[in-house]
Protein backbone atom coordinates (compact mmCIF):
# COMPACT_ATOMS: atom_id res chain seq x y z
CA UNK A 1 0.00 0.00 0.00
CA UNK A 2 2.77 2.37 1.06
CA UNK A 3 4.81 1.48 -2.01
CA UNK A 4 1.87 2.23 -4.29
CA UNK A 5 1.40 5.65 -2.73
CA UNK A 6 5.10 6.42 -3.21
CA UNK A 7 4.87 5.52 -6.92
CA UNK A 8 1.85 7.75 -7.32
CA UNK A 9 3.73 10.60 -5.71
CA UNK A 10 6.79 10.10 -7.95
CA UNK A 11 5.04 10.02 -11.31
CA UNK A 12 3.84 13.63 -11.44
CA UNK A 13 7.31 14.85 -10.51
CA UNK A 14 9.17 12.75 -13.08
CA UNK A 15 7.02 13.78 -16.06
CA UNK A 16 7.97 17.19 -17.42
CA UNK A 17 5.64 18.94 -19.83
CA UNK A 18 7.31 20.44 -22.92
CA UNK A 19 7.36 24.22 -23.01
CA UNK A 20 4.40 25.76 -24.79
CA UNK A 21 5.00 26.44 -28.49
CA UNK A 22 1.65 27.47 -30.00
CA UNK A 23 1.17 30.88 -28.36
CA UNK A 24 -1.06 33.67 -29.70
CA UNK A 25 1.82 35.78 -31.02
CA UNK A 26 3.45 32.75 -32.66
CA UNK A 27 0.25 31.99 -34.57
CA UNK A 28 -0.35 35.65 -35.50
CA UNK A 29 3.15 36.18 -36.90
CA UNK A 30 2.69 33.00 -38.98
CA UNK A 31 -0.55 34.37 -40.41
CA UNK A 32 1.02 37.76 -41.16
CA UNK A 33 3.99 36.08 -42.81
CA UNK A 34 1.65 33.90 -44.86
CA UNK A 35 0.11 36.99 -46.49
CA UNK A 36 3.43 38.48 -47.62
CA UNK A 37 4.82 35.07 -48.61
CA UNK A 38 1.70 34.35 -50.66
CA UNK A 39 2.37 37.56 -52.60
CA UNK A 40 6.00 36.53 -52.96
CA UNK A 41 5.08 33.24 -54.61
CA UNK A 42 2.50 34.99 -56.78
CA UNK A 43 5.25 37.25 -58.13
CA UNK A 44 7.82 34.46 -58.42
CA UNK A 45 5.33 32.73 -60.72
CA UNK A 46 3.67 35.59 -62.59
CA UNK A 47 6.31 38.32 -62.89
CA UNK A 48 8.70 36.30 -65.10
CA UNK A 49 5.80 35.79 -67.52
CA UNK A 50 4.76 39.45 -67.24
CA UNK A 51 8.31 40.74 -67.74
CA UNK A 52 8.78 38.50 -70.77
CA UNK A 53 5.45 39.69 -72.19
CA UNK A 54 6.22 43.42 -71.87
CA UNK A 55 9.95 43.20 -72.71
CA UNK A 56 10.22 40.18 -75.02
CA UNK A 57 13.30 38.77 -73.23
CA UNK A 58 13.97 36.12 -70.56
CA UNK A 59 16.84 38.28 -69.32
CA UNK A 60 14.38 40.69 -67.71
CA UNK A 61 12.61 37.77 -66.05
CA UNK A 62 15.85 36.94 -64.25
CA UNK A 63 16.61 40.61 -63.60
CA UNK A 64 13.26 40.97 -61.80
CA UNK A 65 14.45 38.44 -59.24
CA UNK A 66 17.92 39.98 -59.01
CA UNK A 67 16.82 43.54 -58.21
CA UNK A 68 14.18 42.24 -55.80
CA UNK A 69 16.72 40.13 -53.92
CA UNK A 70 19.26 42.96 -53.89
CA UNK A 71 16.72 45.36 -52.35
CA UNK A 72 15.66 42.78 -49.75
CA UNK A 73 19.34 42.17 -48.96
CA UNK A 74 19.89 45.90 -48.34
CA UNK A 75 16.95 45.89 -45.93
CA UNK A 76 18.21 42.93 -43.85
CA UNK A 77 21.05 44.43 -41.75
CA UNK A 78 19.07 47.63 -41.17
CA UNK A 79 15.99 45.66 -40.10
CA UNK A 80 17.94 43.23 -37.92
CA UNK A 81 19.94 45.87 -36.05
CA UNK A 82 17.00 48.24 -35.51
CA UNK A 83 14.65 45.45 -34.46
CA UNK A 84 17.20 44.29 -31.87
CA UNK A 85 17.44 47.81 -30.48
CA UNK A 86 13.88 49.11 -30.74
CA UNK A 87 11.58 46.13 -31.23
CA UNK A 88 10.14 44.13 -34.11
CA UNK A 89 6.47 45.06 -34.46
CA UNK A 90 6.82 48.60 -35.80
CA UNK A 91 9.15 47.44 -38.54
CA UNK A 92 6.81 44.54 -39.33
CA UNK A 93 3.92 46.95 -39.89
CA UNK A 94 6.03 49.30 -42.04
CA UNK A 95 7.34 46.40 -44.12
CA UNK A 96 3.84 45.06 -44.84
CA UNK A 97 2.64 48.55 -45.80
CA UNK A 98 5.53 49.02 -48.26
CA UNK A 99 4.73 45.64 -49.84
CA UNK A 100 1.05 46.61 -50.24
CA UNK A 101 1.98 49.89 -51.97
CA UNK A 102 4.38 48.11 -54.33
CA UNK A 103 1.78 45.46 -55.24
CA UNK A 104 -0.73 48.17 -56.17
CA UNK A 105 1.88 50.02 -58.25
CA UNK A 106 2.56 46.90 -60.36
CA UNK A 107 -1.00 47.17 -61.60
CA UNK A 108 -0.66 50.67 -63.09
CA UNK A 109 2.36 50.33 -65.38
CA UNK A 110 3.70 48.11 -68.16
CA UNK A 111 7.04 49.90 -68.62
CA UNK A 112 9.84 47.47 -67.80
CA UNK A 113 12.05 50.14 -66.17
CA UNK A 114 9.23 51.22 -63.85
CA UNK A 115 8.46 47.57 -63.06
CA UNK A 116 12.08 47.05 -62.04
CA UNK A 117 11.92 50.16 -59.80
CA UNK A 118 8.71 48.90 -58.15
CA UNK A 119 10.35 45.50 -57.68
CA UNK A 120 13.09 47.24 -55.69
CA UNK A 121 10.48 48.84 -53.40
CA UNK A 122 8.75 45.48 -53.02
CA UNK A 123 12.02 43.77 -52.14
CA UNK A 124 12.88 46.35 -49.48
CA UNK A 125 9.47 45.98 -47.84
CA UNK A 126 9.58 42.19 -47.89
CA UNK A 127 13.14 42.25 -46.55
CA UNK A 128 11.99 44.27 -43.54
CA UNK A 129 8.92 42.14 -42.90
CA UNK A 130 10.46 38.69 -43.25
CA UNK A 131 13.54 39.59 -41.17
CA UNK A 132 11.49 40.92 -38.27
CA UNK A 133 8.95 38.08 -38.52
CA UNK A 134 11.74 35.50 -38.18
CA UNK A 135 13.08 37.36 -35.14
CA UNK A 136 9.60 37.48 -33.57
CA UNK A 137 9.28 33.73 -34.05
CA UNK A 138 12.68 33.13 -32.42
CA UNK A 139 11.67 35.39 -29.52
CA UNK A 140 8.49 33.47 -28.71
CA UNK A 141 9.68 29.91 -29.48
CA UNK A 142 11.04 28.05 -26.40
CA UNK A 143 14.78 27.47 -26.81
CA UNK A 144 14.42 23.75 -26.14
CA UNK A 145 12.08 23.50 -29.16
CA UNK A 146 13.85 25.90 -31.53
CA UNK A 147 14.27 23.55 -34.53
CA UNK A 148 10.74 22.22 -34.16
CA UNK A 149 9.32 25.73 -33.78
CA UNK A 150 11.25 27.14 -36.75
CA UNK A 151 10.14 24.15 -38.82
CA UNK A 152 6.47 24.73 -38.00
CA UNK A 153 6.89 28.48 -38.46
CA UNK A 154 8.07 27.90 -42.00
CA UNK A 155 4.75 26.25 -42.80
CA UNK A 156 3.44 29.70 -43.71
CA UNK A 157 5.77 29.59 -46.74
CA UNK A 158 4.78 25.98 -47.43
CA UNK A 159 1.08 26.81 -47.66
CA UNK A 160 1.86 29.90 -49.72
CA UNK A 161 3.95 27.78 -52.10
CA UNK A 162 1.13 25.24 -52.30
CA UNK A 163 -1.59 27.62 -53.43
CA UNK A 164 -0.09 30.89 -54.71
CA UNK A 165 1.47 29.65 -57.98
CA UNK A 166 -1.66 27.73 -58.97
CA UNK A 167 -3.91 30.70 -58.15
CA UNK A 168 -1.56 33.11 -59.92
CA UNK A 169 -1.52 31.05 -63.12
CA UNK A 170 -5.30 30.59 -62.94
CA UNK A 171 -5.97 34.33 -62.51
CA UNK A 172 -3.51 35.21 -65.27
CA UNK A 173 -5.23 32.75 -67.61
CA UNK A 174 -4.26 33.52 -71.19
CA UNK A 175 -1.88 36.26 -70.11
CA UNK A 176 -3.82 39.42 -70.89
CA UNK A 177 -2.48 42.61 -69.25
CA UNK A 178 -5.74 43.17 -67.34
CA UNK A 179 -5.45 39.65 -65.86
CA UNK A 180 -2.02 40.44 -64.46
CA UNK A 181 -3.31 43.74 -63.07
CA UNK A 182 -6.14 41.96 -61.29
CA UNK A 183 -3.61 39.61 -59.71
CA UNK A 184 -1.46 42.51 -58.49
CA UNK A 185 -4.41 44.17 -56.73
CA UNK A 186 -5.28 40.88 -55.01
CA UNK A 187 -1.69 40.75 -53.75
CA UNK A 188 -1.99 44.32 -52.40
CA UNK A 189 -5.08 43.33 -50.38
CA UNK A 190 -3.22 40.36 -48.89
CA UNK A 191 -0.35 42.59 -47.76
CA UNK A 192 -2.80 44.95 -46.07
CA UNK A 193 -4.27 41.94 -44.24
CA UNK A 194 -0.75 41.03 -43.07
CA UNK A 195 -0.29 44.56 -41.75
CA UNK A 196 -3.49 44.22 -39.68
CA UNK A 197 -2.25 40.93 -38.20
CA UNK A 198 1.10 42.56 -37.35
CA UNK A 199 -0.74 45.19 -35.31
CA UNK A 200 -2.15 42.38 -33.11
CA UNK A 201 1.25 41.08 -31.87
CA UNK A 202 1.49 42.00 -28.18
CA UNK A 203 4.45 40.25 -26.57
CA UNK A 204 6.74 43.29 -26.87
CA UNK A 205 4.25 45.54 -25.10
CA UNK A 206 3.84 42.99 -22.31
CA UNK A 207 7.62 42.66 -21.88
CA UNK A 208 8.12 46.41 -21.77
CA UNK A 209 5.38 46.77 -19.16
CA UNK A 210 6.97 44.04 -17.03
CA UNK A 211 10.38 45.72 -17.33
CA UNK A 212 8.98 49.08 -16.28
CA UNK A 213 7.33 47.53 -13.24
CA UNK A 214 10.57 45.73 -12.31
CA UNK A 215 12.58 48.92 -12.73
CA UNK A 216 10.18 50.90 -10.52
CA UNK A 217 10.16 48.24 -7.83
CA UNK A 218 13.94 48.12 -7.82
CA UNK A 219 14.26 51.90 -7.75
CA UNK A 220 16.09 51.88 -11.10
CA UNK A 221 15.72 54.33 -13.95
CA UNK A 222 13.26 53.47 -16.70
CA UNK A 223 14.88 52.00 -19.81
CA UNK A 224 13.46 51.68 -23.27
CA UNK A 225 14.04 48.25 -24.69
CA UNK A 226 13.45 46.04 -27.62
CA UNK A 227 13.46 42.24 -27.28
CA UNK A 228 17.27 42.09 -27.21
CA UNK A 229 17.67 44.54 -24.36
CA UNK A 230 14.83 42.92 -22.42
CA UNK A 231 16.45 39.49 -22.55
CA UNK A 232 19.85 40.95 -21.72
CA UNK A 233 18.37 42.70 -18.68
CA UNK A 234 17.21 39.36 -17.31
CA UNK A 235 20.77 37.90 -17.42
CA UNK A 236 24.17 38.93 -16.08
CA UNK A 237 26.01 41.27 -18.45
CA UNK A 238 28.56 39.49 -20.65
CA UNK A 239 30.61 40.68 -23.63
CA UNK A 240 28.94 39.81 -26.91
CA UNK A 241 30.88 38.20 -29.79
CA UNK A 242 32.45 40.44 -32.40
CA UNK A 243 30.53 41.15 -35.59
CA UNK A 244 31.17 41.94 -39.23
CA UNK A 245 28.56 44.12 -40.98
CA UNK A 246 26.37 43.55 -37.94
CA UNK A 247 26.52 39.73 -38.19
CA UNK A 248 28.28 37.48 -35.68
CA UNK A 249 31.09 35.43 -37.23
CA UNK A 250 29.35 32.15 -36.29
CA UNK A 251 26.70 32.68 -38.99
CA UNK A 252 28.96 32.97 -42.02
CA UNK A 253 29.64 29.28 -42.67
CA UNK A 254 25.96 28.26 -42.61
CA UNK A 255 25.20 31.37 -44.68
CA UNK A 256 27.67 30.28 -47.37
CA UNK A 257 25.93 26.89 -47.61
CA UNK A 258 22.55 28.60 -47.90
CA UNK A 259 23.77 31.01 -50.59
CA UNK A 260 24.77 28.08 -52.81
CA UNK A 261 21.51 26.26 -52.11
CA UNK A 262 19.32 29.26 -52.95
CA UNK A 263 21.45 30.11 -55.97
CA UNK A 264 20.38 26.68 -57.20
CA UNK A 265 16.80 27.11 -55.93
CA UNK A 266 16.39 30.27 -58.03
CA UNK A 267 16.28 28.01 -61.09
CA UNK A 268 12.97 26.63 -59.80
CA UNK A 269 11.40 29.85 -58.53
CA UNK A 270 12.17 31.92 -61.61
CA UNK A 271 12.43 29.59 -64.59
CA UNK A 272 10.30 26.51 -63.99
CA UNK A 273 7.16 28.11 -65.48
CA UNK A 274 9.18 29.26 -68.50
CA UNK A 275 10.76 25.78 -68.80
CA UNK A 276 7.26 24.26 -68.75
CA UNK A 277 6.08 26.72 -71.39
CA UNK A 278 9.06 25.87 -73.63
CA UNK A 279 8.32 22.13 -73.26
CA UNK A 280 4.54 22.67 -73.79
CA UNK A 281 3.71 21.18 -70.38
CA UNK A 282 0.77 23.52 -69.79
CA UNK A 283 -0.26 24.93 -66.40
CA UNK A 284 2.17 23.38 -63.91
CA UNK A 285 0.58 24.92 -60.81
CA UNK A 286 0.06 21.37 -59.53
CA UNK A 287 3.85 20.98 -59.28
CA UNK A 288 3.99 23.66 -56.59
CA UNK A 289 1.06 22.12 -54.71
CA UNK A 290 2.68 18.67 -54.65
CA UNK A 291 6.00 20.22 -53.72
CA UNK A 292 4.30 21.99 -50.81
CA UNK A 293 2.85 18.68 -49.57
CA UNK A 294 6.41 17.36 -49.38
CA UNK A 295 7.54 20.53 -47.58
CA UNK A 296 4.69 20.22 -45.07
CA UNK A 297 5.43 16.57 -44.32
CA UNK A 298 9.11 17.32 -43.91
CA UNK A 299 8.64 20.24 -41.51
CA UNK A 300 6.23 18.23 -39.36
CA UNK A 301 8.42 15.12 -39.26
CA UNK A 302 11.98 16.41 -38.97
CA UNK A 303 11.86 19.37 -36.55
CA UNK A 304 11.86 17.29 -33.36
CA UNK A 305 14.39 14.90 -34.86
CA UNK A 306 16.77 17.81 -35.46
CA UNK A 307 16.34 19.06 -31.87
CA UNK A 308 17.17 15.62 -30.49
CA UNK A 309 19.91 14.37 -32.82
CA UNK A 310 21.35 17.49 -34.44
CA UNK A 311 20.99 18.96 -37.94
CA UNK A 312 23.40 16.63 -39.79
CA UNK A 313 20.96 13.74 -39.77
CA UNK A 314 18.49 15.68 -41.95
CA UNK A 315 20.68 18.20 -43.78
CA UNK A 316 23.10 15.78 -45.46
CA UNK A 317 20.54 13.38 -47.02
CA UNK A 318 18.30 16.38 -47.79
CA UNK A 319 20.95 18.12 -49.89
CA UNK A 320 21.68 14.87 -51.73
CA UNK A 321 17.96 14.62 -52.56
CA UNK A 322 17.92 18.16 -53.97
CA UNK A 323 20.90 17.36 -56.22
CA UNK A 324 19.12 14.33 -57.68
CA UNK A 325 15.85 16.22 -58.29
CA UNK A 326 17.52 19.18 -60.01
CA UNK A 327 19.58 16.91 -62.24
CA UNK A 328 16.41 15.06 -63.29
CA UNK A 329 14.46 18.14 -64.47
CA UNK A 330 16.12 18.42 -67.95
CA UNK A 331 14.81 14.91 -68.72
CA UNK A 332 11.19 15.96 -68.13
CA UNK A 333 8.97 16.02 -71.23
CA UNK A 334 5.57 15.34 -69.66
CA UNK A 335 3.75 16.99 -66.72
CA UNK A 336 3.60 13.63 -64.90
CA UNK A 337 7.39 13.36 -64.68
CA UNK A 338 7.59 16.89 -63.30
CA UNK A 339 4.97 16.08 -60.67
CA UNK A 340 6.91 12.95 -59.65
CA UNK A 341 9.95 15.14 -58.93
CA UNK A 342 7.89 17.66 -56.93
CA UNK A 343 7.28 15.64 -53.75
CA UNK A 344 10.88 14.49 -53.05
CA UNK A 345 12.13 18.00 -53.86
CA UNK A 346 9.73 19.41 -51.25
CA UNK A 347 10.62 16.73 -48.71
CA UNK A 348 14.35 17.41 -49.11
CA UNK A 349 14.05 21.21 -49.05
CA UNK A 350 11.76 21.12 -46.01
CA UNK A 351 14.38 19.12 -44.14
CA UNK A 352 17.39 21.28 -45.03
CA UNK A 353 16.30 24.92 -44.76
CA UNK A 354 14.66 24.93 -41.28
CA UNK A 355 17.57 22.92 -39.83
CA UNK A 356 20.14 25.45 -41.05
CA UNK A 357 17.88 28.34 -40.02
CA UNK A 358 17.62 27.08 -36.42
CA UNK A 359 21.38 26.41 -36.47
CA UNK A 360 21.98 30.10 -37.21
CA UNK A 361 19.69 31.20 -34.36
CA UNK A 362 21.34 28.82 -31.91
CA UNK A 363 24.86 29.86 -32.90
CA UNK A 364 24.12 33.54 -32.26
CA UNK A 365 23.68 35.43 -29.01
CA UNK A 366 20.02 35.63 -27.89
CA UNK A 367 20.36 39.43 -27.87
CA UNK A 368 21.03 39.37 -31.62
CA UNK A 369 18.13 37.31 -32.92
CA UNK A 370 17.18 40.15 -35.24
CA UNK A 371 20.53 40.04 -37.01
CA UNK A 372 20.48 36.22 -36.92
CA UNK A 373 17.17 36.31 -38.79
CA UNK A 374 18.68 38.89 -41.14
CA UNK A 375 21.62 36.53 -41.81
CA UNK A 376 19.33 33.68 -42.84
CA UNK A 377 17.23 35.79 -45.17
CA UNK A 378 20.28 37.65 -46.51
CA UNK A 379 21.66 34.29 -47.65
CA UNK A 380 18.39 33.65 -49.50
CA UNK A 381 18.52 37.09 -51.12
CA UNK A 382 22.14 36.74 -52.22
CA UNK A 383 21.48 33.29 -53.69
CA UNK A 384 18.39 34.45 -55.56
CA UNK A 385 20.04 37.70 -56.66
CA UNK A 386 23.01 35.93 -58.24
CA UNK A 387 20.89 33.07 -59.53
CA UNK A 388 18.33 35.29 -61.26
CA UNK A 389 21.04 37.19 -63.10
CA UNK A 390 23.29 34.25 -63.98
CA UNK A 391 20.59 31.74 -64.87
CA UNK A 392 18.72 34.38 -66.88
CA UNK A 393 21.79 34.80 -69.08
CA UNK A 394 22.34 31.01 -69.23
CA UNK A 395 18.71 30.37 -70.23
CA UNK A 396 18.96 32.97 -73.01
CA UNK A 397 22.16 31.50 -74.46
CA UNK A 398 22.41 27.81 -73.52
CA UNK A 399 18.85 26.76 -72.68
CA UNK A 400 17.02 25.48 -69.62
CA UNK A 401 18.68 22.07 -69.43
CA UNK A 402 22.03 23.69 -68.70
CA UNK A 403 20.35 25.87 -66.04
CA UNK A 404 19.19 22.82 -64.06
CA UNK A 405 22.39 20.83 -64.46
CA UNK A 406 24.33 23.85 -63.23
CA UNK A 407 21.92 24.14 -60.29
CA UNK A 408 22.59 20.48 -59.40
CA UNK A 409 26.36 21.12 -59.42
CA UNK A 410 25.95 24.17 -57.14
CA UNK A 411 23.90 22.09 -54.70
CA UNK A 412 26.61 19.42 -54.65
CA UNK A 413 29.14 22.15 -53.83
CA UNK A 414 26.87 23.26 -50.97
CA UNK A 415 26.98 19.70 -49.60
CA UNK A 416 30.77 19.67 -49.78
CA UNK A 417 30.99 22.99 -47.94
CA UNK A 418 28.56 21.78 -45.27
CA UNK A 419 30.56 18.60 -44.67
CA UNK A 420 33.83 20.54 -44.57
CA UNK A 421 32.92 23.57 -42.47
CA UNK A 422 29.54 23.17 -40.76
CA UNK A 423 28.70 19.53 -39.98
CA UNK A 424 29.25 18.17 -36.46
CA UNK A 425 30.12 21.61 -35.11
CA UNK A 426 27.53 22.54 -32.52
CA UNK A 427 28.69 25.47 -30.37
CA UNK A 428 25.13 26.77 -30.49
CA UNK A 429 23.87 24.76 -27.51
CA UNK A 430 25.99 26.88 -25.20
CA UNK A 431 23.59 29.79 -25.84
CA UNK A 432 20.54 27.92 -24.63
Amino acid sequence: MCGRQEKKMENPISVQKPERLWTKDYIIVMLASFGTAFCNYIFFTALPLYAQKVSGSEFYSGLMLTVYSFAALLARPFSGIFSDKFGRVRLLIIGAFICAVACALYGITTAIILLLAIRVINGFGFGMHSTCAGAVAADVIPKSRMSEGIGYFGLYATFAAAFAPFIALTVVGKGEIRDFQQLFFIAAALCLASMIFDCCITYERKRKKALRETALQGGQSKTAAGPAAEEAAAKPAAPLPKTFLGFEYAVFQPMAVLILLFFAQSSINTFLTLFAEARALGNIGLYFTINAVGLFASRVLFGRLTDRLGPDIVVIPGIIGIVVCLAAIPFVHTPLLLYIIAAPMGLASGAVYPAINSMIFLRCSPQRRGTASAAYFAAIDIGFMIGGLVFGAVADTLGYSVVYWAAAVLTALALGLYLKAVAVKKPARANI
